[in-house]
């Protein structure tokens, strides 16, 4: 008995530094030359000793490089590979990529697909139309999943449990947003019902406009979401309600298993 107990102690430990090892690989993001082990901790809420301990594991394995003398690190080939990876496996990408550029370029919007990482919806796709009219972001950003368009249409498809789960997250950074989440996925649930996506005036970027919607890869059933958007001068209520949205909603019924409504009846309950 003892020993088993030892096992599973070891077992627990091991996964633990696992999911912490990823944890502080999450906290690299597009365009950040390097973070500080203090940077981590703060970011992670792990202590710093952990921090530390665990930031010299993954430079030995390749996942982190040293970046400054100052004890910096960022992100290594190794992590990378397994990024690269990951994108290829999802063929949806493939297959939206053409569409998602008509409507681009028919609009002089950009066109983005994200999954969800954490409390933040990653970019792993995106098109774009005149560059006067989209905004800056591109594949590896993220947008937070509570108050932007393309998190709200994620959140319309998330059960109770994954609600919580996100809440749960959340709570440690934005209490408030965790508090209004079961809220604003209900919210996104009932929009996507009625009209086909959600849509977002200046929520969560002053001088931007989006909707977006629900989205299931057919290959890997990966929930996913699509979204619209850009410059708000030129992309009044009027035109995101009577053209973008529909267009949209149309867009995501090509690429995805079902189209938003019926992802909605299925997944949004």
């Amino acid at each position: 008995m003892r020993m088993n107990r030892g096992l599973r102690l070891k077992k627990e430990t091991s996964l633990n530094s696992l999911r912490r090892g990823f944890l502080i690989l999450e906290t690299f993001g597009i365009g950040e030359d390097s973070l500080s082990n203090a940077e981590i901790s703060a970011r992670t809420e792990l202590p710093k000793s952990t921090v530390s301990r665990l930031t010299s594991v993954l430079c030995n394995l390749g996942y982190l490089l040293p970046a400054s003398a100052a004890g910096g690190f960022r992100i290594g080939p190794r992590a990378l590979r397994l990024g690269y990876s990951a994108l290829a496996s999802l063929n949806i990408r493939q297959r939206a990529r053409q569409p998602m550029q008509a409507l681009a370029s028919r609009a002089s919007v950009s066109v983005s697909l994200g999954i969800r990482q954490g409390i933040d919806m990653l970019y792993v796709e995106q098109t774009r139309g005149a560059a006067s009219l989209s905004t800056r972001l591109t594949v590896g950003d993220r947008l937070p999943i509570a108050v932007s368009a393309i998190g709200q249409a994620y959140l319309s498809i998330c059960n109770d449990d994954e609600i919580a789960e996100i809440a749960a997250q959340l709570s440690a950074t934005e209490p408030q947003l965790a508090a209004d989440l079961a809220k604003t996925a209900a919210e996104a649930r009932k929009q996507v019902a009625t009209q086909g996506y959600c849509l977002s005036m200046n929520s969560w970027v002053s001088g931007v406009h989006a909707v977006a919607a629900p989205v299931l890869d057919l290959d890997t059933k990966t929930r996913m979401a699509i979204n619209c958007g850009g410059v708000a001068a030129l992309l009044p209520e009027t035109r995101m309600r009577e053209e973008i949205g529909p267009a949209l909603e149309t867009l995501a019924s090509q690429i995805s298993a079902l189209p938003p409504r019926e992802l909605i009846a299925r997944f949004g309950q």
